[in-house]
């Protein structure tokens, strides 16, 4: 029973409303807990952590909403925006508003465990192991973003090299076995960050593992993205207003 609703039973609905209507946000409409162990009651080794539910409005603003699981677009044949992972990804758009609120030494140390949580909470919503980690990976990252850009930068370049180093060992090896010892180079040089070597690691080979998959994934896209813009310029563009009307087809307009 890890997520809960606002009465403290198992969570069977999340409400939300789409705000505004032809946005991409959401409103959470009834709060939603999560208890990280089972038990019918929270206490202070198992405490209950609420996302409350948002002030109803039109035009909701930020604090005010969620994106649910905020991924880019392109890559929603990796991890979609929703699904198992709405209820972790909501919970932790609010705990993330909280932090921004905090100082950056507090708001760190508070994210950290927020984002643990996020982790475990996808995990008890069965999203699959190497998908969950990954997306504890780039929560993890934006939070040394929001609170500390320089580290943020460091990890990022640090992260980037690793997953270069895989690409020269598997290409080095190729020719001499002995190169794909460079594999092991992201492990041990994550060494450095301490207790936030896992993020490293995960990191450096979650990049060398995912960058050509969603380059290919960009490319398959980029074809009809282009057909996309050359409709609507050559054919949908007369009929493009903020007064929508019957249309025929693409080439008439119904009579008034």
């Amino acid at each position: 029973m890890p997520y809960v609703d606002a009465d403290g039973a198992p969570l069977r609905v999340i409400e939300l409303n789409q705000a505004p209507q032809d946005g991409h946000y959401f409103q959470l409409m009834r709060t939603i807990g999560f208890r990280e162990h089972a038990g019918p009651e929270e206490s202070e080794s198992n405490p209950t952590y609420w996302a409350p539910a948002h002030r109803p409005s039109d035009d909701p603003g930020p604090g005010n909403r969620t994106d649910l699981a905020s991924v880019p677009w392109i890559f929603w044949a990796f991890i979609a925006s929703y699904g198992r992972q709405s209820a972790p990804a909501i919970l932790h758009d609010h705990q993330s508003e909280v932090a921004r609120s905090l100082p950056p030494r507090e708001a760190l140390r508070a994210r950290r465990e927020d984002d643990r949580i996020f982790r475990v909470g996808l995990r008890q919503q069965k999203v699959p192991l190497l998908r969950s980690w990954l997306m504890w990976v780039f929560v993890a990252y934006e939070r040394y973003f929001a609170h500390a850009p320089v580290r943020f930068t460091l990890l990022a370049l640090q992260s980037l090299a690793g997953g270069a180093a895989v690409y020269l060992a598997v290409a080095l090896g190729l020719g001499q076995p002995l190169w794909l010892l460079l594999l092991l180079a992201p492990a041990v040089a994550s060494l450095a960050w301490g207790t936030e070597a896992p993020l490293v690691i995960w990191g450096s080979y979650g990049i060398a593992v995912l960058a050509p998959l969603m380059v290919l994934q960009a490319v398959a896209l980029v074809p009809f993205l282009v057909l996309e813009i050359l409709v609507r310029e050559l054919i949908d563009r007369p009929f493009i207003d903020h007064t929508p009307d019957t249309q025929f087809g693409p080439f008439a307009r119904a009579r008034r």
